[in-house]
């Protein structure tokens, strides 16, 4: 039986959550602005499956005895935003506006393998709409929150399994890794399917290692200090040996490279790395600043959804209708305050005005932006 994580909030968890989110952020402003240079091709290796591994940990159905239960309470908090969001965000892509003009500088869509030809804006609605509901990696203006409705089909498999292992190490772990095969399989003979099962495959495997490391997590919370920086400094060595920018891993698209032992390599040094950092950073001393920035972290995994479907629409409209303007030398770092100020202005509004897009409840400007 695993041993249970405290029932509260945890701290370095919500860090760990909130730093990668960032690093999403951060590499898609890279992607939208040639002039933005810095080096987050470098961590695509564990991304998103470091994301998928903590959502592992933090896996529980002490609330929900069936999964007609579980199902019903993660369409609520997973899918349901998931469709609000890519509807809203398909509203207000700018492309629908002004068709001739700026289609041709939007993303280009790749629809289970396929880049549609699409010749005007209802054809655009209408592929828009097939990659929310069929190809399940939601609409062009609101791209990064795919993993919401990859995160619902995830825990919902994983539930499956854990009730058909019964928590049973050995089994768990087998077939996490047949899993992992399987989303491979896809990967290497490039097989794309409806609602991107084969990505769900490949997550599965980091989701049910998350879960399946519970205890040695708590475990390695209780080593002294220098074991934590022992392991954190061969866990980075390694990832920097193993790990490629080029081409990089997109979970996306289960792009997993050409090799699956340095995918995996580099994804569990990676994974290894940021959980042992984040325990050691729970043990330094409160001075204010770090306070500060635990607190800022905390606040972007809170509002992780918010942010991801913001600032990826915010850089839609940069590199759409000012990116002549803005993708100069220099200029392009301009993208980075301009889209941090936006993210703050929507985080309220939407915790406050449009909170049942996101099923959450209503709170205050001020505790919306709290960094507690």
């Amino acid at each position: 039986m695993m041993n249970a994580l405290p029932s509260e909030r945890i701290g370095w968890i919500d860090e760990f959550k909130g730093t990668v989110l960032l690093l999403v952020c951060l590499f898609h402003m890279e992607q939208s602005f040639a002039n933005v240079q810095m080096g987050m091709a470098h961590a695509s290796a564990f991304r998103m499956t470091a994301f998928f591994f903590i959502s592992g940990v933090l896996f529980s159905t002490r609330r929900f005895p069936t999964i007609k239960s579980y199902a019903k309470h993660k369409a609520k908090v997973l899918l349901l935003p998931y469709i609000l969001l890519s509807l809203l965000f398909l509203a207000l892509d700018p492309v629908l506006y002004h068709f001739d003009l700026y289609y041709p500088r939007s993303p280009k869509m790749m629809l289970l393998g396929i880049v549609p030809e699409i010749q005007n804006v209802w054809q655009y609605i209408g592929w828009n709409l097939f990659k929310i509901f069929i190809v399940g990696k939601s609409s062009v203006g609101s791209g990064p929150i795919w993993f919401v409705f990859n995160l619902f089909c995830v825990s919902l498999a994983f539930y499956l399994v854990e009730r058909i292992t019964r928590g049973h190490f050995w089994k768990t772990f087998l077939i996490s890794v047949a899993s992992l095969l399987m989303g491979w399989t896809f990967n290497r003979y490039h097989v794309h399917l409806p609602f991107g099962i084969e990505r769900v495959f490949t997550t599965l495997f980091f989701f049910a290692n998350g879960y399946l490391a519970k205890d040695w997590i708590l475990r390695l919370s209780k080593q002294k200090t220098i074991v934590l920086l022992f392991i954190a400094a061969i866990s980075i060595w390694h990832y920097l040996f193993f790990e490629t920018a080029n081409p990089w891993f997109s979970i996306m698209n289960n792009d997993l490279g050409k090799n699956l032992g340095s995918f995996l390599a580099s994804s569990i040094f990676g994974i290894l790395a940021l959980v042992s950092v984040f325990l050691l950073l729970d043990r330094l001393p409160d001075f204010k600043i770090i306070q500060i920035i635990k607190g800022i972290l905390r606040n972007v995994s809170r509002n992780g959804l918010i942010i991801l479907a913001v600032h990826w629409w915010i850089l839609l409209l940069l590199r759409i209708v000012f990116k002549t303007q803005i993708d100069q030398p220099g200029t392009a770092y301009l993208s980075i305050p301009i889209v941090t100020f936006s993210v703050i202005l929507a985080i309220p509004l939407f915790r406050n005005k449009l909170y049942r897009l996101i099923s959450k409840e209503k709170i205050g400007v001020r505790e919306s932006l709290s960094i507690r």
